[in-house]
């Protein structure tokens, strides 16, 4: 490796690297933030993980290509959308220093995350209920009635019985061919009285019951009918 190589190696691991969560690089923008405020966040952030709580706001406004006026402006900015926040503190001698913080953005990012994994949830909880309706009524060949909507309703928001489950109750009632939800009812109120209410129960108890009848077809056959018979040697006299 030629002296310039190893001198630009050097000074490349030395200069450190900023890790940049990709939860607020791809949502940023969701959380009120510009592409400036981002880059002053990250110019800001690579001083601030090497020990510099309160980097030279020049030296910002000097990588960035601008002016330290507009650098202060966007983290003004910042401060009032509560993107960040401007303290200080105090040493064991009493002398006091400034410092960015920046836990105020991490709490936004966690806030949108979770209302993002509330809407998914809601999202797919609407499209589970709406499935449920369409299936029943492509087995029962006809729309449901107000009152039946209701009881497939109280189901899922009431008695908190998964999609999953009244559809295998759905199943259950087809293979049998009875079309109402009365049976299907019996069949729900069953499983919640056996704690059984995923898929992989209902699945076991049938292979239960399975090997219990194959047992018991079993027994019957091995069973001897009639009396036993002697059997006796017969020899020549």
């Amino acid at each position: 490796m030629e002296k310039n190589e190893a001198n630009f190696m050097n000074d490349y691991i030395s200069a450190g690297q900023t890790v940049i969560s990709n939860l607020l690089l791809h949502h940023y923008r969701q959380l009120g933030m510009t592409t400036a405020q981002l880059m002053v966040f990250l110019q800001l952030k690579s001083y601030i993980d090497r020990g510099m709580v309160s980097p030279d706001i020049s030296l910002v406004a000097q990588n960035l290509g601008t002016e330290p006026t507009q650098v202060y402006e966007l983290m003004h900015q910042m401060i009032e959308q509560k993107l960040m926040t401007h303290k200080t503190q105090s040493d064991e001698n009493g002398k006091q220093s400034d410092y960015y913080d920046f836990s105020v953005l991490l709490e936004k990012l966690v806030q949108l995350d979770q209302q993002q994994m509330t809407s998914s949830k809601t999202a797919t909880k609407t499209n589970q209920r709406s499935d449920v309706f369409d299936k029943i009524e492509v087995e029962f060949g006809r729309p449901l009635s107000p009152i039946e909507l209701e009881t497939v309703s109280k189901w899922i928001d009431e008695d908190n019985y998964s999609a999953e489950l009244i559809l295998i109750a759905l199943q259950e009632a087809v293979l049998n061919q009875v079309w109402n939800l009365k049976y299907m009812d019996r069949i729900l109120r069953s499983w919640e009285k056996q704690h059984i209410s995923t898929p992989q129960q209902i699945d076991q108890q049938r292979k239960n019951r399975t090997k219990q009848q194959g047992n018991s077809n079993q027994q019957r056959q091995t069973k001897p009918s009639g009396p036993e018979i002697p059997l006796f040697k017969i020899s020549d006299e």
